[in-house]
């Protein structure tokens, strides 16, 4: 079905975004094709017209009779909005047919959608339409799906206590640790690890690490630290370990919130007193350090709100910061791709392919190398799909000879109270293979059952 093409019908959206309630001056189409009959209705002359029937007017106000033989336009009420008719869908976009003037933009609209009050387009689409001024809500992305939810109810001395019971002694009652810390969520794992050093002198990562060993005892330890900590910690020894590990620091700093960001600030002056931004700068260089430092700040933008002319502008000037020109104006790729919202983020995405034939992604591939790409490719990678993104680093840690552990574990238990349901969907869907298959084939004994746990 093409945008339809009724005589002087207005364009959609109109200047102000908002679809004309009434205009006078504009014709109607008759409704229903067939003249005096209204589908659902009796046919007979002498039956009254029902009122009650949702998306009819009532006509007439008077005497509510049935309409004569002839038929007359509908709607005759002037207030009486004529879009959208005669089934509340948005028009499919029909991109052999002429461009229609006024039509919303070049990306196609889904079907079955309607724009909300006030001219917003619907906020399900995957992207919004492509018109100067129109101003499309986020994408509504998939709510977040975790894999441990809270327990119900909860006690946090009686879970310390089955603890110490399973830690008392010779030997380990590894089943015990894993029922807590593994079925457990973040808030009350912490509860948990307060109440086990008030009721016993000593804190639980000590006594677990004394216990334990392996990449059991790392997935435990993560567990029973506050989340901002165990980041704080895993950003420390990416840059302070042997050589740095570019990928745990672009994977943390480009998939963070404003919020996790400044929680992990916090928590790395409180543990090893001083900045974060001290040792990004110390141990990286180059491009790559101005993007690790802007994004270390959390102050991406917030807003939910897209306006398309200032998406337009910036996916132009990344074009001219790149193809355009030779050489690569960084400071523009880095000033955009750091700060902007992710729903901005995903606008200018489509704006580039749609102006310049090719994906923002290719783009900075073709202009930038190594870490600097890395860094810039998973921002737009999280922008298009978060959970996608941890798929693709959750099977890269498990693929080819040898598991990268810390990688999985980190993934694994600083994502299950938040969306790892949805990053198992994204794994499935991108490896037609399901995540639990892959990482209990690639673990075993106690790291395995710990992990199949968190996994759900």
């Amino acid at each position: 079905m093409s945008y339809p093409n009724y005589p002087n019908y207005p364009s959609y959206p109109a200047s102000t975004d908002v679809y004309p309630a009434a205009q006078p001056q504009q014709p109607y189409p008759s409704y229903p094709p067939q003249p005096g009959i209204y589908p659902g209705y009796p046919t007979d002359q002498t039956s009254a017209y029902p009122v009650s029937q949702p998306g009819y007017p009532s006509y007439p106000p008077a005497n509510n009779q049935y309409p004569p033989a002839g038929g007359l336009p509908y709607p005759v009420q002037p207030q009486q909005p004529y879009y959208p008719a005669p089934t509340p869908a948005y028009p499919q976009y029909n991109a052999s047919a002429p461009q229609q003037v006024g039509y919303p933009g070049v990306v196609p609209p889904p079907i079955g959608l309607q724009p909300a009050p006030g001219g917003i387009y619907p906020s399900s689409a995957p992207f919004a339409p492509s018109t100067v001024g129109y101003q499309p809500q986020q994408q509504q992305m998939e709510p977040n799906i975790p894999t441990v939810h809270p327990a119900s109810p909860f006690d946090a001395r009686a879970d310390a206590d089955v603890l110490h019971k399973a830690m008392k002694g010779l030997g380990t009652d590894e089943k015990a640790l894993i029922t807590i810390l593994c079925h457990r969520t973040s808030s009350q794992r912490a509860a948990i690890n307060l109440a086990y050093k008030s009721g016993y002198g000593k804190d639980l990562e000590s006594k677990l690490k004394s216990e334990l060993s392996g990449a059991f005892e790392k997935v435990m330890v993560a567990l029973c630290l506050p989340v901002a900590d165990y980041m704080a910690r895993e950003m420390y020894i990416a840059i302070n370990g042997m050589g740095t590990n570019e990928g745990t620091l672009v994977e943390i700093l480009c998939s963070g919130t404003n919020q996790e960001i400044r929680e992990i600030n916090a928590a790395y002056v409180r543990l090893y007193g001083h900045p974060m931004e001290k040792d990004i700068k110390g141990d990286t260089s180059g491009v790559f350090k101005m993007l690790l430092v802007s994004l270390a700040q959390g102050q991406r933008d917030e807003n939910q709100m897209v306006d398309v002319a200032k998406a337009k502008a910036d996916a132009q000037r990344l074009f001219q910061a790149g193809a355009a020109k030779l050489g690569t104006d960084e400071s523009t790729f880095n000033s955009i791709l750091a700060t902007r919202s992710w729903a901005h983020l995903r606008q200018v995405m489509a704006e580039y392919q749609t102006m310049h034939g090719h994906t923002l992604e290719r783009a900075v591939v073709s202009e930038f190398s190594a870490n600097a790409e890395k860094g810039l490719l998973g921002i737009l990678q999280c922008a298009a799909n978060r959970p996608g993104y941890f798929a693709q680093r959750l099977h890269n840690a498990i693929k080819g000879m040898g598991t990268k552990d810390q990688n999985l574990i980190r993934i694994i238990v600083s994502r299950c109270d938040i969306d790892l349901g949805n990053i198992k969907r994204e794994y499935e869907k991108k490896f037609n293979r399901s995540l639990q298959a892959d990482v209990a084939g690639d673990t075993s004994g106690d790291y395995k059952k710990a992990l199949l746990a968190l996994l759900g």
